[in-house]
């Protein structure tokens, strides 16, 4: 088990996705799975979602010098990367777009948002700067905010519109969102 949490995958027919060092893995029926040789039904869901986002196959396509043969590995990279609390596929290979992949081309990438996902949640799509607040939201509002250059009442107004969104109330409750959503590490 990796950080001794149970994932999708293990315990049932559902796919995790997760990279380490830019290596990728997937957890399904029971066993870890490395790129390439990921099993055929995984990669049948996989290839059946990039079919239904439009703006990940024009940013695939558009990408320089991005080889045809990586083309699904950087989608799932991008899209999946991340190890959090949801399958990124049932056993019947329903997806899941919610989680946040930290990736090493985040914020200068010129396919952010169109080929990798932000955090969708109840009430609205998370943004990079709500994001950001996530990550340290265990810290006291004055050191947010002198930690991300921002001022206290942009924290404030970022934690109301966060709260708002996922429809949780309070900072320990963020706080544990963002450890099942990874971005929060223990």
């Amino acid at each position: 088990m990796y950080n001794n949490r149970i994932y999708a995958g293990m315990i049932d027919k559902g796919a995790e996705f997760f990279s380490v060092k830019s290596r990728l893995y997937c957890v399904h029926n029971f066993k870890i799975h490395t790129w390439p040789d990921l099993p055929p039904k995984v990669l049948e869901w996989v290839e059946n979602d990039m079919l239904n986002q439009p703006d990940a196959l024009w940013s695939l396509s558009s990408w320089e010098n991005l080889m045809r043969e990586d083309w699904t590995y950087r989608y799932i990279l991008c899209r999946f990367g991340g190890l959090d609390d949801k399958p990124d596929f049932t056993d019947k290979g329903e997806v899941n777009h919610t989680e946040y992949v930290e990736c090493e081309l985040r914020g200068t990438c010129k396919y952010e948002g169109k080929l990798c996902c932000s955090i969708k949640v109840i009430n609205g799509i998370l943004t990079k700067s709500e994001i950001e607040v996530l990550k340290i939201v265990k810290q006291p509002d004055k050191i947010i905010a002198s930690e991300l250059n921002i001022s206290p009442d942009t924290v404030s107004t970022h934690l109301q519109n966060i709260r708002i969104k996922t429809g949780l109330k309070n900072k320990a409750e963020l706080s544990i969102f963002a450890y099942q959503k990874g971005l929060i590490k223990s």
